[in-house]
């Protein structure tokens, strides 16, 4: 088992504040910290250092803290020994973003808790599940799910 460190963003825009509502959560974005860069899944179009993209992005830490009105780290435990390959992987592949996960999570994430979009694009929670192989699949992971994490 690894360490992996997390950053999470809180935003008070209107889906950031809608997230952080119905997940009870501080924050309303998570990403996966490398170096000094951020490994992240978007849902706007977010024009950083490489380029306009959505999906699964890789930023520098000072563009992910910019754009949030606070932010923590965090380390978790990760089963996935080759978890920076998947990361990068993803990156390279251009994976989706996951709208309807984000959707679903909004309105049915406290009865079901069911992962509803598609299994080959993720929400930024659902990416560091991926990654870090800490819920079942077929769970909805959401900020919150990592951010109360002991370890």
């Amino acid at each position: 088992m690894t360490k992996v460190k997390l950053i999470f963003g809180r935003s008070n825009k209107a889906v950031g504040l809608l997230i952080r509502f119905f997940d009870i959560s501080p924050w309303s974005h998570v990403g996966i910290v490398h170096g000094d860069y951020v490994y992240e899944s978007v849902g706007m179009r977010y024009k950083g250092r490489l380029g306009r993209r959505k999906g699964v992005i890789c930023t520098h830490i000072d563009d992910f803290k910019g754009r949030y009105s606070a932010w923590r780290e965090k380390e978790i435990d990760c089963y996935n020994e080759n978890w920076f390959a998947d990361l990068q992987h993803m990156v390279r592949v251009k994976t989706e973003y996951d709208m309807m996960a984000t959707i679903g999570a909004l309105w049915l994430l406290r009865l079901f808790r069911v992962k509803l979009g598609s299994r080959h694009a993720h929400n930024c929670s659902e990416m560091v599940n991926v990654v870090t192989r800490r819920f079942r699949s077929d769970h909805n992971a959401t900020v919150a799910d990592f951010w109360y994490l002991q370890h």
